[in-house]
């Protein structure tokens, strides 16, 4: 645009100039009637680079004069008009044509390296974004086989990758700041069989399954937003904490101690040997103290209730109270009393939502098995 503004202004003052120039030359020859002068001057006219035709007419229009270029009679042309004025009074005019191809010329070279540049980097930058565009997709297939779950048809790696994400980040929790109340669900998972297994099997094989299964539990842990507390009387607490008192914080437990138990069998039937869990959940309103002593003297007690729970339990079982089974996070969860009184409750199965969920969740953590 540019460059086409820059001719028109060129040809604009070049016929203005020859124009003016001719409307001059002309007026003693049109006084003295002098067509051989005109025809001279007109013809001269064509002697100018971009010339095409230059023309002479009196005032009634009538064609005196004209001179015309041959070689660009069929190339495309600006006209251009000037007035003879003759004593103030207009006697007639010159046009002046030019040809439009000496103008677009000199620049066709440069408009043909702008295109070629143009296109030159379009498809190097094509070409890097298609290099950039595969490296991306090729690092998104790798992610999304390490992941589990199953390929849909008309979804693409992003698609693909949030869904199997999904389980992981339904269950991150942040850490909140201590606060002056704080809403937490404590989860025991205690071995039935510890000291028999240690007995059964050599140290050394023994210590090993231990490891796994404190990578299991660490594992866990982290997928499910807890904070693994200090282990007593062979059993593992985990402490779940939520913003207020409607947070899954339990709900969150249930899943972890259900994803443990399954986890621990796959682990565990590798070996050859069977580990018999069992865990229990409470869910309680904190109010942290600046004591560190009153703090673990809280905890001491929420020890104490949940290795009661744990002594109701059975391997492979979760218990919880009413308090906790009544909690809104457990509205669909199935489960069932163990006590005639119904205070003790044992989960039977999780909602088909839930049991999904942690599916997809075991399946991620026995990646590490």
């Amino acid at each position: 645009l540019q460059l086409n503004n820059i001719i028109a202004k060129q040809q604009q003052h070049l016929a203005q100039t020859l124009s003016v120039q001719l409307a001059k030359v002309v007026r003693n020859p049109m006084l003295q009637q002098d067509s051989l002068s005109l025809q001279f001057e007109v013809e001269e006219m064509l002697n100018i680079e971009g010339v095409q035709s230059a023309s002479v007419y009196d005032a009634s229009n009538k064609l005196l004069a004209q001179a015309q270029n041959a070689d660009n009679k069929n190339t495309s042309s600006t006209s251009h008009t000037s007035p003879i004025t003759i004593e103030d009074s207009e006697a007639g005019y010159v046009s002046i044509k030019l040809d439009n191809t000496f103008f677009n010329t000199p620049i066709q070279t440069v408009r043909l390296t702008f295109i070629f540049l143009w296109v030159a980097i379009t498809a190097i930058l094509f070409f890097f974004a298609l290099q950039l565009g595969k490296k991306l997709s090729s690092r998104l297939a790798r992610l999304i086989q390490q992941l589990p779950g199953s390929e849909q048809e008309n979804q693409d790696e992003l698609d693909c990758l949030e869904e199997r994400l999904e389980p992981v980040l339904a269950t991150r929790q942040l850490n909140t700041p201590m606060q002056q109340h704080q809403f937490c669900a404590l989860l025991a998972i205690t071995c039935k069989n510890l000291d028999k297994l240690e007995n059964l099997i050599n140290l050394e094989h023994f210590e090993s399954l231990m490891i796994q299964l404190d990578q299991l539990i660490d594992d866990a842990s982290d997928l499910y937003g807890a904070t693994r507390l200090s282990a007593e009387q062979n059993s593992i607490y985990l402490e779940f904490t939520g913003d207020n008192e409607q947070s899954d914080h339990p709900l969150r437990a249930l899943y972890c101690a259900t994803a443990v138990q399954e986890l621990s069998k796959q682990l565990l039937n590798k070996q050859g040997v069977q580990l018999e869990l069992a865990s229990a959940i409470i869910q309680f309103e904190q109010h942290p103290s600046p004591s560190q002593l009153l703090n673990e003297r809280a905890y001491h007690d929420n020890f104490a209730e949940l290795h009661t729970l744990l002594g109701h339990s059975g391997a492979g079982d979760t218990v919880m109270k009413t308090a906790t089974r009544e909690h809104t996070s457990m509205g669909e969860v199935h489960l069932s009393p163990i006590t005639p009184n119904n205070t003790l409750f044992k989960v039977d199965k999780l909602h088909d939502q839930g049991d999904e969920l942690v599916t997809q969740q075991v399946a991620l953590l026995a990646r590490q098995l």
